[in-house]
């Protein structure tokens, strides 16, 4: 899957929508059953019973809502990753780092089209180690880039899993909205609504083990950025940018 930034922002736009239409089908219920049982025809056995599935689908669906509204906090995450990405792989770091790296290669350096002699040679290797350093940095920079990239894919995905989650609840506690106002209705509709509320946890909590996943598999990529910045052998003077004077 790629990222496309316009496409994950209609996603949260769904999710934040997905979520007002769902507190509003919650925030129903309540008064709705309350009304329905309200009768001096209603057994009070039977008006308990009613209230305690409504009361059950609320507190369910509420600690999704909760969960749901957490999760979008971080929402950003995912586009920022992405355009940062876009900086570190584009002109604005690997590009200039690369740049660098072939202008100062010693055959790529214009000043020996019109100066030879020693002070040319002086100059051509104090100035060319900076290629090499110039070169891994832009190597570097790839690999955040990568990392970045592949972390707001995996932010994509898991938007995604969350929002056919909610896609999936809301016409089922629309139902059990208006079947709170009937007795006879509510038993069947509340059951079908307790049983997609109870997988709320799962869906969340296999969209975040989906997440770790990637991010698991990003820390070696992690490990292997830490690497490339302990890697000395193209700063030779003492881990610093060569020096470049002679």
């Amino acid at each position: 899957m790629g990222f496309s930034p316009e496409q994950f922002q209609a996603i949260i736009d769904k999710l934040n929508t997905g979520l007002t239409t769902i507190t509003t089908h919650t925030n129903e219920m309540g008064p709705r059953v309350e009304s329905a049982v309200n009768h001096w025809y209603v057994p009070d056995v039977v008006a308990r019973g009613c209230i305690w599935i409504v009361n059950k689908i609320v507190e369910g669906v509420t600690w999704i809502i909760n969960k749901l509204v957490d999760l979008l906090q971080g929402a950003v995450a995912p586009v920022t990753m992405f355009y940062d990405a876009l900086q570190w792989q584009g002109e604005e770091v690997r590009g200039k780092a690369s740049g660098a790296a072939s202008s100062t290669q010693k055959f790529n350096l214009t000043s020996l089209r019109y100066w030879e002699g020693e002070g040319a040679t002086a100059y051509t290797n104090a100035i060319f180690p900076q290629s090499a350093a110039s070169a891994q940095v832009a190597s570097s920079s790839s690999t955040v880039a990568g990392c970045l990239t592949a972390c707001g894919v995996a932010g994509l995905a898991f938007y995604t899993a969350v929002g056919v989650f909610i896609a999936q609840l809301i016409p089922v506690l629309a139902a059990s909205a208006v079947a709170a106002a009937s007795v006879v209705a509510l038993p069947a509709a509340g059951a079908a609504a307790a049983a997609e509320a109870t997988l709320g946890p799962a869906v969340i909590g296999g969209a975040v083990l989906a997440v770790l996943s990637v991010l698991g598999a990003e820390g070696t990529t992690m490990a292997q950025l830490a690497g490339e910045g302990t890697d000395k052998s193209a700063f030779p003077n003492g881990g610093h940018w060569p020096v470049g004077t002679v």
